[in-house]
């Protein structure tokens, strides 16, 4: 969807197998991610948002292929094409040892600052490791280019030599964001990076990653829940729901301008902290979110939305462009919105 993308994301899916039963039989399969598709531009921001449990992080992690780590057997569908300056890469098709030659030129900022972090090694060996594995630089360049790096995060170069333990969760994340950009990445991958975080610190780590983002020439993935700290940072917002993507589009107008039944229901959440300004009117949803071992037929939401339609449980509704660059997948509001458009003609 972007013109110059560092990522092209063509129908992903991701799907964990169950088994069950004496022999261990496949019994089912969960259907984490059905079918996504977007593209992250060079030096863009995107904002990956949507409910616990609709397939963000799965995305995140499909993204940098880690997932055969976390589940060997996970099918996964689709492709994800990075558009590197000497090459076009798919991550899909790559096995873990083949994705180690491309590992630097993609990186993850993860959710835990107290579990992404080695407690065995001081936040100097933590920073150099994807030095020494990515990089031809000697011991003593190394060694000043970690210090750089911790000194544009914030921290000092005194604290190169202690151990995670001695930072606070402010801090530790400093140190994930430092390790993510020593190899000078094209794209970083923050897997809802602040939510662990105190709202103070918070603040004080969102407007650290966008200068540096600036600085550094670096696109990101931002996965979250919190939807105003997503429409502060990213250029792009992309809605979730039950492993589908529901809208795509500029920042300012999924945030203000909703046109998906679920956005405007995520949406209506946000509270407004002026006191002086009225919240939005709260769109309550009916029933509840469906399991993605047995997903409704047609478009994943039906069976909640207030607009549905018999259509919408045929096919599953693809993303189609409602304003420049902004994509809806929902055939009800493409009709509705035609039908506006030519009644003021």
């Amino acid at each position: 969807m972007s013109r110059h993308p560092v990522v092209d994301v063509r129908g992903l899916k991701v799907h964990f197998p169950i088994y069950g039963g004496v022999i261990s039989k496949k019994v089912g399969t969960v259907k984490a991610v059905d079918g996504v598709s977007f593209s992250i531009g060079k030096r863009e921001i995107v904002g990956l948002v949507g409910e616990s449990g609709c397939g963000k992080t799965t995305v995140g992690r499909a993204m940098i292929n880690i997932l055969h780590h976390v589940a060997p057997d996970v099918e996964i569908g689709g492709r994800i094409l990075y558009h590197f300056e000497d090459e076009v890469v798919d991550f899909a098709t790559l096995s873990p040892r083949e994705t180690r030659k491309y590992r630097s030129r993609v990186q993850m900022i993860f959710q835990d600052p107290y579990a992404s972090l080695n407690p065995r090694m001081t936040v100097s060996q933590i920073v150099e490791e994807p030095l020494k594995l990515h990089t031809d630089m000697s011991e003593p360049d190394r060694r000043n280019y970690v210090i750089d790096l911790l000194g544009k995060v914030g921290l000092q170069a005194v604290h190169a030599e202690r151990f995670p333990h001695e930072f606070s969760g402010g801090q530790r994340q400093r140190v994930g964001i430092a390790r993510a950009l020593a190899t000078n990445p094209d794209l970083i991958i923050c897997d809802e990076p602040v939510s662990a975080l105190d709202v103070s610190i918070q603040a004080q780590v969102i407007n650290l990653m966008m200068d540096l983002q600036k600085e550094f020439d670096v696109s990101f993935l931002f996965i979250a829940h919190d939807l105003s700290v997503v429409e502060h940072i990213s250029d792009s917002i992309a809605v979730m729901y039950l492993g589908n993507l529901m809208e795509f589009g500029p920042s300012n107008q999924v945030y203000h301008h909703p046109q998906h039944p679920y956005s405007k229901a995520l949406l209506s959440a946000v509270p407004i902290p002026d006191p002086n300004q009225k919240n939005r009117e709260r769109i309550v949803l009916e029933g509840d979110v469906p399991t993605p071992i047995d997903k409704p037929s047609g478009c994943s939401f039906r069976t909640r939305c207030p607009i549905v339609e018999a259509i919408c449980s045929e096919d599953v509704p693809e993303l189609e462009t409602h304003d420049p660059d902004h994509w809806v997948a929902c055939p009800i509001v493409k009709k509705t919105n035609e039908v506006k458009s030519n009644e003021i003609q």
